[in-house]
């Protein structure tokens, strides 16, 4: 049966399967939006869509030429018809759609499980479905090639664009089943843009999606192995993208948006890879995790919002949990401190170096001195300390040493800060196994962590002129034994008076362990 005249979605206007055509049931499915709805609407919805049609086609047409006769009309005055009257308003209109088209390309067109995304595209899918069955109804006046190779390229944008917009909606709904329907959407665009001259890289792009969007409908059954290959094949067919498109000026618009669909498959994959390859955790239980740890948002702050509004920081964040993961059972390793405890908690390792001037007259001189800050990985979601920043670290500066008045005169100062527990603690980290101990979930990156140290040695720099500080320098992420008592975090006695206020606010309960 012909799209145009198969029955229409009435939420979509996407041409329903043979399958809901043929049935005799009063209920069809879209199979690109999912909605289900009456037949008898989708029929009412079809002779909506082709009244707008045949008044489109008389807009075009001479006076007194009917498209029911098209076949019967010499060839030669088919393509005046079609040069003159018909290729202007397709040339206007698939430009536009076009246009509209390729700006969409540049966002990117995958989440995670349990995210939704927001994509505004300029047309609606009911419109954009609506040019592709005017198009396609005045196929029979494209006699010559390059008149046939317009309604192709008419067609086939129109309808790949319309799908996508239906993905743009998928993408903003958590839904069941929604990663099937926008597999189902980018495979049948790839198919009808592989029929259009130019498109080889974004149909490969709509194919690698395909698969990604497969094996994340897969994953999220539980079968972890079958969804393998299809992050395998996906991955494969974007990177591929991704590569060749410095090359290609018209689709280049795409590298940040496939970039980031990349990273976001790469996610998954690595969960996926973990949990074939050693680790007891459950499928499903593991999508849990993914699914909390988005689901805790950072605290606003206005001075934040460039970094904590940003999608991609959830790559680096999950690549953690990876890590984690991994080293719960399946051969990998994290950055763990000497000492006992339950629980290992997670810290940014800042190494600072700064001077100081000290003594007077004749002994008057500077000193220079290195520490380690330590900063807990949630101090995001804590709106305390992104406006104090001395809430989240361990504060160096706060308790001077006991060197006393006389040795600030003389000059035999070696310090005037006090970690000297969190150093030696920090000289203890080694890549090791979790093990049997729960692993608290990070959930900072580390640019994040970067800027809270600076905004604590502003601070600090701002109370003492004598005070000359470099710039900060994240070590990496490090975990900490420790161990819960009355819902509260006890860390190790090396942290004396400098457990951070953000620790001691924290409760057990609200902590995401793996």
């Amino acid at each position: 049966m012909d799209e145009t005249l198969s029955l229409r979605c009435k939420y979509c206007g996407a041409p329903l399967g043979e399958k809901d055509v043929k049935s005799d049931s009063p209920y069809v499915t879209c199979e690109s939006c999912g909605t289900t709805q009456q037949r008898v609407d989708a029929k009412a919805y079809l002779e909506q869509m082709m009244g707008q049609v045949k008044s489109w086609i008389s807009s075009a047409m001479p006076t007194g030429f009917s498209m029911s006769q098209a076949e019967n009309v010499d060839p030669v005055a088919r393509h005046n018809i079609f040069m003159n009257s018909v290729r202007p308003k397709v040339d206007v209109e698939t430009t536009e759609y076009r246009f509209a088209f390729t700006s969409l390309l540049a966002y990117p067109m995958y989440v995670l499980p349990f995210t939704v995304g927001e994509v505004r595209p300029v047309h609606t899918s009911e419109k954009a479905f609506e040019f592709n069955a005017k198009v396609k109804s005045v196929e029979a006046l494209a006699v010559d090639d390059s008149a046939k190779a317009l309604i192709n390229r008419a067609a086939g944008i129109s309808q790949a664009y319309a799908m996508m917009i239906n993905n743009t909606k998928l993408l903003s709904e958590d839904k069941p089943g929604r990663y099937t329907l926008m597999a189902n959407n980018f495979g049948e665009a790839a198919r009808v843009l592989g029929r259009v001259e130019g498109y080889g890289p974004l149909c490969d792009r709509l194919e690698g999606l395909a698969s990604i969007c497969t094996g994340t409908e897969t994953l999220l059954g539980g079968d972890v192995v079958n969804s393998t290959g299809q992050f395998e094949s996906g991955k494969t067919k974007l990177e591929a993208v991704k590569a060749g498109l410095f090359s290609n000026p018209e689709l280049g618009v795409m590298y940040q948006a496939v970039e980031e669909e990349l990273g976001l498959a790469n996610i998954l994959w690595n969960v996926v890879d973990i949990l074939g390859h050693g680790t007891d955790m459950d499928p499903l239980k593991t999508l849990e995790v993914i699914k909390r740890v988005l689901d805790i948002r950072p605290a606003t702050n206005p001075q934040w919002s460039f970094l904590l509004n940003s999608r991609s920081r959830y790559l680096e964040i999950f690549g953690y949990v990876a890590e984690a993961l991994s080293s719960k059972g399946s051969g990998g390793t994290i950055t763990i401190c000497s000492g006992g405890g339950a629980y290992l908690m997670p810290f940014w390792d800042v190494d600072l170096r700064y001077s100081f001037t000290t003594g007077a007259l004749w002994s008057k001189k500077g000193v220079e001195v290195t520490e380690d800050l330590l900063i807990p990985a949630d101090f995001v979601i804590d709106p305390g300390c992104l406006t104090d920043a001395t809430s989240g670290i361990t504060d160096i500066f706060r308790i001077r040493p006991e060197s006393g008045i006389l040795a600030g005169i003389k000059g035999s100062e070696t310090s005037i800060s006090k970690g000297e527990g969190i150093t030696r603690l920090s000289d203890t980290a080694s890549p090791n196994s979790a093990g049997s101990r729960k692993v608290i979930i990070p959930l900072s990156t580390k640019k994040e962590a970067e800027k809270l140290a600076e905004m604590y040695l502003a601070q600090r720099t701002s109370r003492d002129n004598k005070l000359k500080l470099t710039k900060p320098v994240i070590k990496g992420l490090m975990y900490i034994p420790c161990d819960i008592e009355g819902g509260k975090v006890r860390l190790p006695a090396d942290f004396g008076a400098l457990v951070p206020e953000r620790v001691r606010r924290m409760n057990a309960s609200d902590m995401l362990t793996i």
